[in-house]
Parts: structure tokens; sequence; C-alpha cells
């Protein structure tokens, strides 16, 4: 049996800069996701509600538009946790930011990709806003108030998440409480 020699992969300087914008990108997934996600469930819910029910005998204890109404809640609730899914982003990039500050030029790349990030935010706050407000998805827009707010503030989110990774980079570089992070 041959021991093989373990190899390490050393993470590019730049890959921090490039997680910022998959955030910008994973928002704009999760929030279209849970749009169309809430649209189809309104669209299925009452044929289902009307095919379970009538297949079920007269004297079931089953209360089917009960549970049809619970689970419209619960994909609604889908809503209220974006907030957090937001801030868990942002941990993980502030956390993660130290890590890749080993060149003082970062600092600048890290300027050029705020613009980017900015950008990127900017154009698919659009794209959320306009999806959302077609006549197929008003009514279920109208339902998820928190994720339509966030979509809508996007890139002031991406803007505060890009200066929150450029504020650690150059703290980091300072060698007091940083680098590591």
């Amino acid at each position: 049996m041959e021991l093989r020699k373990l190899t390490t992969n050393r993470i590019k300087k730049s890959q921090g800069f490039i997680e910022m914008l998959l955030v910008v990108v994973f928002l704009l997934a999760v929030g279209l996701f849970i749009l169309i996600l809430n649209n189809s469930w309104e669209q299925v819910k009452d044929p289902f509600d009307t095919a379970i029910s009538s297949a079920l005998p007269d004297n079931s204890p089953f209360n089917v538009s009960e549970t049809m109404n619970q689970t419209s809640g619960a994909t609604r609730s889908f809503d209220k946790l974006l907030p957090f899914l937001i801030i868990g982003l942002f941990a993980f990039l502030m956390i993660s930011a130290g890590a890749y500050m080993q060149h003082p030029i970062m600092i600048f790349v890290g300027i050029i990709m705020f613009g980017i990030v900015i950008l990127v935010a900017v154009i698919y706050s659009n794209v959320y806003q306009d999806i959302a407000e077609s006549s197929t998805f008003t009514a279920t827009n109208d339902n998820l108030p928190v994720q339509s707010k966030f979509m809508q503030w996007l890139p002031i989110i991406g803007s505060l998440m890009v200066a929150g990774v450029i504020f650690a980079l150059i703290w980091s570089r300072k060698g007091y409480g940083g680098g590591g992070l």
C-alpha cells in the first residue's frame, strides 16, 4: 500500500470578492423560488382540496380545508425567514473576509467589486420587481410583504455587505483582532 502526499488547495485571493456576487445571485434565486412556490401552491390548492375532499368518505374526521390553509401559511412563512438568510450570508462574508487579505491591492479590487455588486444588485432588484408585478404574480407578491421589501432594497443590502467586507479587509491588515476573524 502506497502512501500519498496530501495536497492542500490554496484559496485564491479574489474568491472573497466573488462570494459577494454569489450572495446577490443567491438572494435573487431564493426570492424567485419563494415567489413561484407560493404562486404555484395558490393555483393548485383549490383543485387539490376538492379532489381530496371528494375522495374521502363523508364521515371522515380529516378536515382537508384546514390542512390546505395550514400549508398555505407554511409556504408564506418563508417570507419571514428571508431577513435571517440575509443576516447569515452577511455573517458568512464577514467571517471569510479576513482570510483573503494578503496584499494591499485587494482593497482597490474590493472598491471595483463594490461597483459591480451594486450594479448587479440593481439589475436583479429590477428583474424581481418586474416579475413580481406581472399579472401572474401580483396577488402572490402581496402575500409576501417582507420579501418584496428586501428585494426592493437589494442594492442597499449589497452595498452594506460590500462595505462590511472592505472594512473587514482593512481592519484585518492592522494586525489587531483581524486577519483570522
